[in-house]
């Protein structure tokens, strides 16, 4: 990847336990990978091998095993974490650009359709069909939305957040004139139910109505459509 062919570039370190990519350490030009180059020994007879090495940013000192990713193997799963007994100088004291640790997304989506879920290891994004949490056109909330608004509040309720961001998205039909202020409106509605149901009294809540301009899926069939016809809750774990 990124043509370095012969290095170990494309390998990455997978946090588990809090769902985190850990990427190759660059140098300070931001483009050169912190490891080894093993050209000129491309060519290995059968029985040989060749000893390689990467950098990365330090994990968290609770991990204690983590996943190898390559772009050629499966994965080697649950690797220990170690301490060197003699870092190499050279390696540890070479100066390194920001390190690059990504968060890991998983997507859910229910079998009905009625909500689908995606979550880092810190963040929990929760999206709501607006078909079933709203009439057509409407921002009132159905007598079906309850019992999933409340489900929701008990997450919160759980989590350890202090920030509710709630967002209000509809598909392309009709015109931003129409779709943004319904967008916040709905948004507005599933924010009053859940300063009703939450327990907490420490929770600030964020709401923004987006209109079409958002869309998760294709607006050109009608199950894309009713993706993009959504509330998305989302708030720290």
């Amino acid at each position: 990847p990124n043509a370095e062919p012969t290095t170990p570039n494309g390998v990455s370190l997978i946090d588990m336990q809090n769902n985190k990519r850990h990427m190759p350490l660059k140098l300070t030009d931001g483009k050169t990978c912190h490891c080894s180059d093993w050209s000129g020994q491309k060519d290995l007879s059968p029985g040989e091998s060749i000893d390689i090495w990467a950098a990365y940013p330090a994990p968290p000192e609770d991990v204690e095993l983590m996943t190898v990713m390559t772009p050629v193997t499966p994965d080697f799963l649950d690797i220990p974490i170690t301490e060197a007994e003699s870092p190499d100088p050279d390696i540890v004291n070479t100066p390194v650009a920001e390190p690059r640790i990504l968060d890991f997304w998983a997507f859910q989506d229910d079998i009905d359709g009625s909500s689908s879920r995606s979550e880092t290891g810190d963040t929990t994004s929760i999206m709501l069909s607006s078909d079933v949490l709203f009439e057509l056109n409407e921002s009132t909330l159905t007598d079906a939305a309850d019992e999933t608004l409340r489900a929701v509040a008990e997450e919160i309720d759980a989590s350890s957040t202090t920030i509710v961001k709630i967002d209000g998205h509809t598909d392309n039909t009709g015109n931003d004139a129409i779709n943004n202020p319904l967008s916040l409106d709905r948004a507005k509605a599933v924010e009053k139910r859940l300063k009703e149901l939450i327990t907490r009294d420490d929770i600030t809540f964020e709401v923004a109505g987006h209109g079409s301009a958002d869309p998760v899926a294709d607006n050109g069939t009608e199950e894309g459509r009713a993706k993009n016809r959504r509330v998305t809750i989302t708030f720290s774990k």
